[in-house]
């Protein structure tokens, strides 16, 4: 029995949508099929398990792309039908607009996207770098498109937006040489020998070593009040931490020295 023509061709929206809707639902399997597959050889690849933050972005991300492709499939098939095809065109729309609001809200994730490639590219940090940045001191551990990690001297990380860190004056320890120096100050008595507390804090300072580049430290007078002498000394290290060791190991030594010499009391030398 064959149907009418008008009947026949009022059928076609809906068996052209149904086919729409058809393709949609094998694409979206055939998808979620082909990125299973890949996250399974990637394991293999690894010769490990996925981290609990890498198996989380894959899925979120194969979950994104198949809800994506149903989304498209199921639109493109209710346009087909002329009752509910306006509808279906204001959904096309409304998601373009939901697009445009998303970008906007991400517009500062965009921003430490771009400034992660500028990192790239420009390299003010490396990874091993030993900088500060504000408040934040330590070695980088990680130059990703959108955070810069850096592991304190405690061990704590760091998580520093791009786009924060290309705003900010980063002082890199080990850019161009890693050498570095640090001022250890202390004070002595007004009325003690000052000559033989500089003589005691070089003969301490050299003793400990550690000085690149041919760099003896260095001791100067900062500051003269009514009741003592302000000096600084500045020793060298290979490399900042090492500085920093150094200036610890002086403090320490200066003072004991100082006070077995008699020209402090108890706590009178003290590092800054």
């Amino acid at each position: 029995m064959r149907l009418p023509l008008a009947v026949a061709q009022s059928l076609v929206p809906y068996i052209r949508a149904g086919a729409y809707l058809a393709i949609t639902l094998v694409a979206a399997r055939l998808l979620d099929w082909v990125l299973s597959r890949r996250i399974r050889s990637l394991v293999r690849v690894l010769g490990r398990p996925l981290e609990a933050a890498e198996g989380s972005r894959l899925r979120v991300g194969r979950r994104l792309a198949v809800v994506a492709v149903l989304f498209v499939g199921v639109t493109l098939a209710l346009i087909q039908i002329p009752q509910v095809g306006s509808l279906a065109r204001g959904m096309a729309a409304s998601a373009g607009i939901t697009a445009l609001i998303v970008g906007l809200a991400a517009r500062s994730v965009i921003a430490n996207f771009v400034s992660g490639l500028i990192i790239a590219f420009s390299q003010p940090v490396r990874i091993g770098d030993y900088v500060a940045v504000d408040d934040a001191v330590g070695v980088v551990e990680e130059v990703r498109l959108t955070y810069t990690h850096i592991r304190s001297d405690d061990n704590r990380r760091v998580l520093i937006p791009n786009d924060l860190l290309t705003s900010k004056v980063i002082h890199n320890y080990s850019l161009v040489d890693p050498a570095s120096s640090v001022a250890v100050e202390f004070e002595v008595p007004v009325a003690a020998p000052v000559g033989a507390a500089c003589s005691a804090a070089l003969e301490e300072a050299e003793r400990l070593g550690g000085h690149p580049h041919g760099a003896p430290p260095n001791l100067e007078v900062t500051a003269v009040t009514l009741d003592a002498v302000r000096l600084r000394l500045t020793v060298w290290g290979k490399t900042r931490q090492d500085a920093a060791g150094l200036a610890e190991q002086a403090q320490r030594a200066i003072l004991a020295r100082l006070q077995s010499e008699g020209l402090v009391r108890g706590g009178g030398a003290a590092g800054a």
